[in-house]
């Protein structure tokens, strides 16, 4: 705790102090640089974590997501993610873009970027393999004014604010088939954030796994696996969902050594879906944090029955999330 406060004094900073009882919690995470937000219901829209998930589906798809982190806390980090993207036929690719922002006590990112995967199908197998490329930028900024200081005299204050842009890229693996996806990706290639900032952002790695049995025909199971890896930490995650005649859902996941998650959602129509989740953390947080909360609204936007019948192609995906 010494360490991380005489770090924090190096930098002239203090959020305010009901905040600081979560940093010490998420301590490597905050001293080397801003991570991705975990989302929980990213099943839903992962683009923004692996390009090559752009474009399963021939119909267009929007897809909103806003997150509060730590309730009870003040400063908590607060994330909106806005995810679009279609299969285009004559390109045999999918095409799409995800906004992430995210704030969190004096510093807010903006992470805009255009997707890209490129399909190839394997027609015998039903099945296909993407690779996809993210192509963006990372805008960070701090605004001290907004920071407290334990020392209002501290010589080392910092006043004003500062702030950057840099060039952002991703990659991305997947293989699709009817009952089962796996694929893996890297975020924020090449973006590094100068050291007049206090963060910096360093390569992020993703795997995931999910599979989908009928159980019969009302009722389907799917099961999942993600892994997430910074130079810093690493976050495994397990989720299990029940979906309900295939309108209702709910599960639960698990983040080792951090929390639990709790999630429904329904379809409002045959193109609206709208989700909620819960997390409840297993650490030391839960004694001055509610939780966290997130809500998701999905779009869907079906493509004229021409375009599906010209595009026999994508029968061999398996778009289910």
């Amino acid at each position: 705790m010494k360490k991380f406060i005489r770090i924090q004094s190096q930098n002239a900073v203090r959020v305010k102090r009901v905040l600081l009882a979560a940093c010490t919690v998420f301590f490597p995470l905050l001293l080397f640089g801003q991570n991705d937000v975990q989302l929980s219901q990213q099943m839903f829209s992962r683009i923004n974590y692996n390009p090559a998930s752009t474009g399963l589906s021939e119909d267009i798809y929007v897809y909103v997501l806003a997150r509060q982190q730590w309730m009870g806390f003040n400063s908590a980090p607060e994330t909106v993610v806005i995810n679009g993207h279609t299969f285009v036929p004559w390109t045999q690719s999918g095409w799409g873009f995800s906004i992430v922002g995210d704030m969190l006590g004096f510093e807010k990112s903006i992470n805009p970027k255009i997707r890209y995967a490129f399909h190839i199908p394997f027609m015998q197998l039903k099945s296909s393999l993407s690779l996809g490329i993210g192509v963006g930028a990372m805008y960070k900024l701090q605004d001290f004014s907004k920071a407290e200081y334990e020392n209002p005299a501290d010589p080392n204050r910092q006043y004003g604010s500062v702030d950057q842009v840099r060039p952002d890229f991703d990659f991305g693996m997947e293989y699709n088939s009817k009952y089962f996806s796996v694929g893996g990706s890297i975020t924020h290639l090449g973006n590094k954030i100068n050291n007049n900032l206090t963060t910096e952002s360093s390569p992020h790695f993703y795997l995931h796994a999910r599979g989908m049995f009928d159980l019969n025909a009302n009722w389907q199971l799917t099961p999942a696996l993600a892994w997430h890896n910074t130079k810093t930490a690493n976050q495994l995650e397990s989720n299990l969902t029940v979906f309900m005649k295939k309108r209702f859902w709910t599960g639960v996941s698990y983040r080792v050594q951090e929390s639990v998650v709790i999630l429904a959602g329904a379809y409002i129509t045959p193109n609206i879906m709208l989700g909620y989740s819960y997390d409840w953390s297993t650490v030391n947080l839960h004694n001055n944090s509610t939780g966290s909360h997130e809500i998701m609204l999905s779009l869907r936007i079906p493509q004229p029955a021409k375009t599906r019948k010209a595009n026999r192609m994508r029968e061999c995906f398996h778009s289910w999330w």
